[in-house]
């Protein structure tokens, strides 16, 4: 029997990860308002929904206690990219420009249907959590290191 939160026809899953879609891109910024007006009257970017001052989940994902965001989330009308601009608060002195709290670190989201076993399979090819799997409206994600240095995250989706 299908559940309401998958589709018809599954979607094929790509990579030891499973991933099935390219959800969003993400990027910290350094003041949300002005970084959507630009997006929005620059790129024709369209805020689906925003976010303000999200404490524990964002502090749990990035590892970080006492960070704070303001997020929203632009979908590019001519292609359906959609992109997440963050504005954090509250960043300690000292913080590793790396992590995805600094203007200008980004991350890529993608969607999976078993969150636990794509995170494993994202360990044994070398990547490593940077937080912990935090539970969102949408579903448990979580940030984590690609050997290169980079940011991904893991959302389990199935729709």
């Amino acid at each position: 029997m299908r559940t309401h939160d998958e589709p018809r026809h599954p979607p094929v899953e790509h990579g030891d990860v499973g991933a099935w879609a390219w959800h969003h891109a993400g990027l910290v910024v350094r003041r949300l308002e002005p970084a959507i007006d630009f997006y929005r009257h620059a790129l024709g970017f369209e805020v689906e929904f925003t976010v303000c001052d999200m404490g524990d989940q964002f502090q749990r994902t990035v590892g970080l206690p006492g960070v704070v965001c303001d997020l929203a989330q632009l979908v590019a009308p001519h292609s359906a990219t959609r992109l997440e601009l963050i504005e954090v608060r509250g960043v300690p002195v000292g913080t590793p420009p790396e992590l995805p709290v600094h203007v200008g670190v980004g991350h890529g989201a993608y969607q999976v249907r078993d969150l636990d076993a794509a995170l494993t399979r994202l360990v044994a090819d070398g990547g490593r959590p940077i937080g912990e799997v935090v539970e969102f409206a949408e579903g448990p994600a979580v940030y984590c290191w690609t050997p290169a240095g980079t940011v991904v995250e893991l959302e389990e989706a199935w729709n």
